[in-house]
């Protein structure tokens, strides 16, 4: 429900770390959401938070009993002040907000539709989102809370204290986050500066002063060399999490593959493909596909989840694999995440035939029952300097170049043909290209 959340393996560690620390008081600098607090709520300990954000000191000065003054300003918005009440109304309808005002300035169809459903079922959403806030903060209580620079709140925590932080990482994040919010109501905001390497030292010296302490980012924070006491990354294309204390035990969390035999035989050196040769498709499960990725993919490409798996297949004997997921950027497309060939094969250009595989009407089938609806286009993305891929031309058209980093998107209709005739079109075009 809320913004900002810690992952799992974080809050586990802020729980282990804190519990031998010989202190009543903890100050935690960026309350965010206030994941830390809610850890600790049942220690008996005194929380002081802090923040900037509209939305963080909304709830961090109604857990500390103080009084903020909030009010809409925006004319088109007025209809939310029944819903501004100090507490769980106002939290619930900032947290609505912050769905409702995404894309505030765009007036595309999509964006007009969004906030007018918003507003036709306002009173419903807005129930249900107390009930969830106030689920959210139960029995917590906050000792204080500070809205202000979490660098001068470093300074300012007292040193016989322990101190939590895991600050921004990204310049400005903050302020491009709540920017529709602030545009619609009316707070006072409090003064800070804008948080970047310079401050972020300041805070380092500041933090290193305190009894007990713990910090975390997904950077490495220069000066705390040797406070490493965790490191955490919770997905194999997420950027690992370095955490820093001065009294904890050392930790790691780091991603596993589920992996799964896929009991096929396989395609090998010495199969030959005849003219009576069969085509075919087999869902295959993602523990699957991850175990085909290991053993033939290149290891530095990061994994991902797809929606629909199938293992390719001539003859009953397994000659490659395809992933597929619904795009992002269109309707009725779907996205070839992965498509590769198992080695070794006596066929130069077998990658071909996959690819003619994928546009098969027997696949697009496969890809509308998975996803529930029509796929017309399916799109992919080579990573490469070059001007074309020579492994999507004549198959895919080319669709756009990009640059950081270089990549050349590539798009097919589905349905061109059957399983049979990708067969026979390979052989006529490429059977004759063996190693």
């Amino acid at each position: 429900m809320f913004v900002g959340s810690i992952n799992q393996d974080l809050r586990a560690l802020v729980s282990e770390v804190t519990r031998s620390w010989e202190t009543d008081e903890i100050y935690i600098g960026c309350s965010g959401n206030f994941t830390i607090e809610r850890i600790l709520k049942d220690r008996g300990l005194d929380l002081y938070g802090n923040d900037v954000s509209i939305y963080t000191c909304t709830i961090g000065n109604y857990l500390a009993g103080l009084k903020e003054e909030m009010t809409v300003q925006a004319e088109a918005y007025k209809w939310l002040e029944p819903y501004m009440e100090p507490g769980p109304n106002r939290i619930a309808t900032l947290l609505l907000c912050t769905s409702m005002l995404d894309g505030y300035h765009r007036n595309e169809p999509f964006f007009q539709r969004r906030r007018k459903a918003y507003k036709d079922q306002w009173e419903r959403l807005h129930a249900e989102t107390v009930e969830k806030v106030k689920k959210g903060i139960d029995n917590l209580k906050m000792a204080g809370f500070w809205p202000g620079d979490c660098v001068e709140w470093a300074q300012m925590a007292p040193n016989d204290a322990g101190f939590i932080s895991f600050p921004p990482t990204y310049t400005g994040g903050y302020e491009k986050l709540y920017s529709a919010l602030m545009e619609v109501f009316a707070w006072q905001e409090p003064e800070y500066a804008m948080f970047d390497k310079e401050r972020l030292a300041v805070m380092v010296d500041a933090v290193k002063e305190k009894r007990f302490w713990m910090m975390a980012r997904d950077e490495p924070i220069p000066g705390l060399e040797g406070y490493e006491v965790g490191k955490i990354q919770t997905s194999l294309r997420s950027k690992p999490l370095t955490v820093y204390a001065n009294k904890a035990p050392k930790r790691i969390t780091m991603p596993r593959q589920n992996t799964e035999l896929l009991k096929v035989p396989r395609f090998t050196e010495k199969d030959v493909i005849r003219e009576d040769s069969r085509l075919s498709v087999t869902k295959i499960s993602q523990a699957q596909m991850n175990t085909l990725r290991s053993l033939y993919l290149n290891p530095g490409i990061a994994p991902a989840s797809a929606g629909l798996n199938l293992g390719v297949l001539i003859d009953g004997k397994l000659i490659g694999a395809i992933g597929l997921s619904k795009s992002n950027y269109g309707t009725n497309e779907a996205y070839l995440m992965s498509d590769f060939v198992i080695r070794p094969v006596k066929y130069k250009r077998l990658s071909k035939l996959i690819l003619a595989t994928v546009i098969s009407k027997e696949v697009k089938l496969l890809i509308e029952q998975a996803f529930n609806q029509r796929m017309r286009h399916v799109s992919t993305t080579a990573f490469t300097e070059k001007p074309v891929s020579m492994k999507y031309r004549g198959i895919f058209h080319l669709e756009s170049r990009k640059k950081d980093p270089p990549r050349l998107n590539y798009g097919s209709d589905t349905g061109r043909w059957t399983l049979e005739e990708a067969m026979n079109w390979w052989k006529q075009k490429h059977m004759k290209e063996i190693v």
